[in-house]
């Protein structure tokens, strides 16, 4: 016959367990210890029979649960009772294995027998039908779940690392069951309710002071984003329990939850989960092992969602920068065709230049020496490399005071562009004055001819400095930059488109500053392109600049203003937004140009701010800091602010 030990240093309260238990003796043999050393003797001389070991929490003469560390008793069941229990050291102990149950007292006699009977079985499980197996053998919990009289979790071992045994669907089968079966009295606490299809459970932000345990039915969760709108989460099916956090932390309900079919649940309030949670102790361990997983489940799709929502954002990045390469692939495309033509211009004039001057060199060559004449034509020479053209008026005048004397009026202008005018011409090997003008028009030529290949020359240089610039990427690390620099390359690429247009600068003297300044001439470049296009093909561009010299913090700015029919009041607030464009049939655009430019500046610190009056004008005035010393650690992906 199997052993119990009871254990109390209060013999009158040992006695009464004893004769509560009197009607267990048919099965077990009761054995009584009113001190730890009794108890051990006892435990040593029936170590084999000893199945359970029932005893108060403290005893006069030491800790009673230090008893059930000693290996002999590592294979027993072990129910402690007190009145004032030592939660944390309780907790710990069952933490660790050292006890199964525990019971408040004052307890019934018949919860008490109850209890006992269920360890008892729960021993000759693990000891009779495998008697090879130790108490901390795997059950098929399986097949245990569905024998009636196991369905109580208090059946198995009250060890919060048993329940990882089980699936999510046969915990909350567990847990469900034993509820029920504590209702099988009767629903003395009213918390079996039905509800049909569109009832709400949890109400988002709300208070909610309930637990609700799904039996049967759906349960669909709905939250609020961002913008106000409504979005599903999840459905919760049945066996899942919904408000758990909000219950046990007394926060607002994270979720509205609403059934979509008609759903039977179990509504526990804060008190009824008490008074449960007290008379039935054996569901203390399995609840909080669902609970426990309903929170790492949402922990696991709150990370998984931030993980995703990560990877989107790196997506949008990608994509965004992509889009600000079209972008600027647009702009350099409008650019590309008036540029070639601009760069024909001076390509074609240095080609012509160099044909002039295979036929003079050699002319030239064969008349060298020191005469009179010859020094004065090295002296034209010179001049037609400094020499600024004069005014066609200008010419015309000094032609008509020169006629007189050279009664030629080409070889007058010959004289008057190489400034020979007023000189006296050395007649030499037999030239006459007609002759000798001729051959230093020659010398005047090569000058000149090198003067303008050599402004080609830089022309074509800042073209493709310009371009180079506008199409690089700039550096991570911001620098000192001159605005003026920047608008001045901005305004050279435009330079074919702003050929009839009246381009007025108003430049006060700005201090450097702080910046990226490739990003900031793509600012530069999409405004005035944006005013070319709104002008058509004449019209003001008036491009001023401000120094606002405060002390603590000095700040410049650029101020672009066109003569073009402006922009309607209502559509100002649009203007930065993306996908936005205002541009005519004819004139392609992104939508995304003044979007870029608005987050250039802010990343810059910076404003930007729009003016317009229909039929006058539009005017972009952009404010930037001097010193911007975060503007590395903020250079953050543009469309994230």
């Amino acid at each position: 016959m199997l052993t119990m030990l009871c254990i109390d240093s209060d013999p009158q309260r040992l006695a009464q367990i004893i004769e509560d238990l009197h009607p267990l003796n048919i099965r077990l043999t009761l054995l009584q210890a009113t001190s730890l050393f009794q108890a051990e003797q006892l435990i040593l001389q029936n170590k084999q029979n000893i199945v359970l070991i029932l005893c108060a929490q403290t005893l006069a003469d030491g800790n009673a649960m230090s008893i059930f560390k000693r290996s002999q008793s590592s294979t027993m069941g072990k129910i402690v009772y007190a009145a004032t229990p030592c939660a944390t050291e309780l907790i710990d102990y069952i933490n660790q294995g050292h006890i199964d149950y525990f019971i408040t007292l004052p307890y019934q006699a018949q919860e008490l027998i109850s209890i006992i009977q269920q360890q008892v079985s729960h021993y000759k499980i693990n000891h009779q039908q495998h008697p090879s197996s130790s108490k901390n053998s795997i059950v098929d919990t399986t097949r245990l779940l569905d024998k009636p009289e196991l369905s109580n979790p208090s059946n198995f071992k009250e060890k919060f690392l048993d329940y990882s045994l089980y699936s999510d669907s046969e915990l909350s089968h567990l847990v469900i069951k034993s509820l029920y079966k504590v209702l099988e009295t009767g629903d003395q606490y009213k918390i079996r309710r039905h509800y049909s299809a569109n009832h709400i459970l949890t109400r988002e932000g709300e208070k909610n002071c309930f637990l609700w345990f799904i039996t049967k039915g759906e349960v669909l969760l709905k939250k609020r984003n961002a913008h106000g709108e409504i979005q599903d989460i999840t459905i919760m099916q049945e066996g899942t329990m919904v408000g758990g956090m909000s219950f046990l932390t007394g926060e607002p309900a994270f979720s509205t939850g609403i059934t979509l079919v008609e759903t039977e649940v179990l509504k526990v309030d804060n008190t009824i989960f008490s008074q449960i949670m007290q008379s039935n102790t054996a569901l203390l361990a399995p609840f909080t092992n669902l609970l426990l997983r309903n929170f790492n489940r949402r922990l696991q799709h709150s990370i998984s969602t931030e993980l995703a929502l990560q990877e989107t954002l790196e997506s949008l990045d990608v994509a965004y920068n992509q889009l600000i390469e079209s972008e600027k692939m647009v702009v350099l495309g409008q650019l590309v065709t008036g540029v070639a033509h601009e760069l024909n211009n001076p390509v074609a004039a240095i080609l012509r230049g160099s044909d002039s001057l295979k036929e003079l060199i050699f002319t030239l060559l064969c008349c060298n020496d020191n005469s009179p004449f010859f020094q004065l034509a090295r002296r034209t020479l010179q001049q037609g490399l400094s020499l600024v053209p004069l005014s066609t008026s200008e010419i015309r005048q000094r032609t008509k005071q020169l006629l007189p004397k050279i009664k030629d009026k080409k070889l007058a202008k010959y004289l008057i562009n190489m400034d020979l005018d007023d000189k006296q011409i050395p007649l030499e090997n037999n030239r006459n004055l007609r002759e000798s003008i001729l051959l230093l028009d020659k010398f005047y030529q090569v000058g000149s001819i090198l003067r303008s290949s050599n402004a080609c020359a830089s022309r074509i240089a800042d073209l493709v400095k310009s371009l180079k610039h506008y199409a690089a990427q700039d550096s991570p690390v911001s620098e000192l930059a001159d605005i003026h620099e920047g608008l001045e390359e901005t305004l050279i690429i435009f330079e074919n488109k702003l050929k009839h247009h009246s381009v007025i600068k108003e430049y006060q003297q700005l201090p450097k500053i702080e910046c990226h300044p490739i990003e900031l001439e793509q600012v530069w470049t999409n405004i005035i392109s944006n005013a070319i296009d709104a002008t058509g093909d004449t019209g003001i561009i008036k491009i001023s600049t401000v120094y606002l010299p405060y002390d603590e913090a000095p700040s410049i700015q650029v101020i672009i203003e066109d003569n073009g029919p402006g922009v309607p009041a209502h559509n100002l607030d649009k203007i930065f937004e993306l996908n936005y464009t205002t541009k005519r049939e004819g004139h392609f655009g992104l939508g995304i140009g003044l979007t870029i430019c608005s987050q250039i500046i802010k990343q810059h610190h910076g404003n930007i701010e729009i003016e317009s009056q229909l039929g006058l004008f539009t005017r972009f005035i952009i404010t930037l800091p001097v010193f911007n010393p975060n503007i590395e650690s903020e250079r953050l992906p543009l469309l994230r602010s």
